[in-house]
């Protein structure tokens, strides 16, 4: 049947035959509601995270109802949240060119462009936005983060602070102006604004991290110094542990130089020898983006009756979202007269309050004194106080298999960490930390100084 006979039965007026066009009605209707229904139940998987569900129920329907708005941009929409961005961006594009200049698929497009890493387009996207709807706050907004996407905090500043100064109540506003802030430098307005966001949204654990880093990095020079007192079996030893100064070179890159004296204190053969096994370090961190961070540094130990050992240490730190982040790295030292040793190393960092978060990692190696694999899993969790204080407890369980008679294969073992602010230049540290060794049990109390200068 075509449309032109259901047109002469449907449609076409009829003398006292009412029965069709209210049957016709009625299916409309029907047809309707079951749309509307499965559009709803498509949203509210998408805005709950099940973007999958979402797909599957909003694909079919976008199909049959091709001019159906609502689910062609919620379509969209959602697969630009489930980071199908090209999928996406050709989603908001096919809307676009059957309704040009729509807002919302410009605007969903533009974040899709931006998430991609097509920060330029994004920005253009954005502006074409703005130029026929000046007062859309998304288009707004999402001009900001891709002015940040691109490392241009100031045209980013010149977005968020009259966002952040006309909804004081939005939390997103102020942290996203602390970040503009930060990148271009400017450490205590960058201060400030976080501030704000927590004023705004007290249990908002990424500005509490945020304002945490806004104040290390708002110093041009840091300088640690750790003295400390170890006892190990019935020895015991006291001096300098450490010193370390950090430059930082811009808001992305710093460089570093270690003098490393642990060893010399907490070992029990040099602790018994009164004798030192000290390293010396350099090495770089680079922050390139928002999602990755980079740790390489090069070091040599001087021993007393050995050749001096080489070290080399790289970690990656990957940010994921939400403060989330996964941290991945690994350490050798090798020479001449002594078989290498190296360990790998995998962590997380798991916010699960404003104030807390749980910091798991795992370590495997090899030992190059008795050649034996080792493994140790690390569980701390980190507490940081509003007004600046830092706490860290933590504790392990390690095993080495060793195969020696009369010595254990386990080690297990604690530490607590502090760092207290007492000024805008200077923090106080404290490190305590107990060991269950396989060869020696050792207890570990230092304190240390951090200086910043602007």
């Amino acid at each position: 049947m075509n449309f032109k006979s259901l047109y002469s039965i449907f449609l076409k007026p009829a003398q006292g035959k009412p029965g069709p066009i209210l049957l016709l009605s009625f299916w409309c209707l029907t047809q309707l509601n079951a749309q509307e229904q499965q559009f709803s139940q498509a949203q509210q998987l998408a805005i709950s995270g099940q973007h999958a569900e979402a797909e599957a129920l909003l694909g079919p329907l976008t199909a049959a109802h091709p001019d159906y708005l609502p689910a062609a941009l919620l379509r969209a929409h959602n697969l630009s949240w489930s980071g199908q961005y090209l999928l996406s961006i050709d989603a908001f594009n096919t809307i676009l060119q059957q309704r040009p200049g729509q807002d919302e698929a410009l605007v969903g497009l533009a974040y899709a462009l931006n998430w991609s890493g097509a920060g330029n387009q994004a920005i253009e996207t954005f502006q074409q936005v703005l130029e026929q709807a000046p007062g859309n706050i998304d288009a707004r907004k999402g001009l900001g983060y891709a002015y940040l996407s691109e490392r241009n905090p100031q045209s980013a500043i010149l977005i968020f602070e009259p966002l952040s100064r006309d909804y004081p109540e939005v939390t997103e506003y102020h942290i996203a102006l602390g970040k503009a802030r930060l990148m271009a430098g400017r450490h205590r307005a960058a201060q400030q604004s976080f501030e704000q966001a927590l004023a705004a949204g007290p249990s908002n654990g990424e500005a509490q991290q945020l304002l945490v880093s806004s104040r290390t990095q708002g110093s041009a020079l840091e300088m640690d110094i750790w003295g400390g007192y170890s006892k190990v079996e019935e020895a015991s030893r006291t001096g300098l542990r450490l010193l370390q100064a950090l430059y930082r070179i811009d808001s992305r890159y710093s460089v570093f130089a270690r003098f490393d004296n642990s060893l010399s204190l907490d070992n029990l053969d040099f602790v018994n020898r009164n004798s030192n096994a000290s390293s010396l370090w350099g090495g770089v961190l680079a922050g390139w983006n928002d999602r990755l961070a980079t740790r390489l540094e090069y070091g040599m130990r001087f021993f007393p009756e050995r050749n001096t050992q080489q070290q080399a240490r790289l970690e990656q730190v990957f940010y994921i979202q939400n403060g989330f982040s996964l941290r991945l790295g690994g350490w050798a030292g090798f020479s001449n007269d002594f078989p290498t040793e190296w360990y790998s190393y995998a962590g997380l960092y798991i916010p699960i309050h404003p104030y807390v978060a749980l910091e798991p990692s795992y370590y495997y190696g090899k030992d190059g004194l008795n050649s034996v694999s080792q493994q140790r899993a690390v569980l701390a969790a980190k507490l940081f106080m509003p007004s600046g204080p830092e706490f860290t407890l933590g504790g392990f369980w390690g095993k080495a298999n060793l195969g020696i008679e009369g010595i254990p294969d386990e080690t297990s073992g604690g530490y607590l960490l502090a760092l207290i602010p007492l000024n805008d230049w200077l923090s106080g540290q404290l490190a305590v930390n107990y060991e269950r060794g396989n060869f020696a049990t050792a207890t570990v109390v230092a304190a240390g100084m951090k200086l910043r200068f602007k």
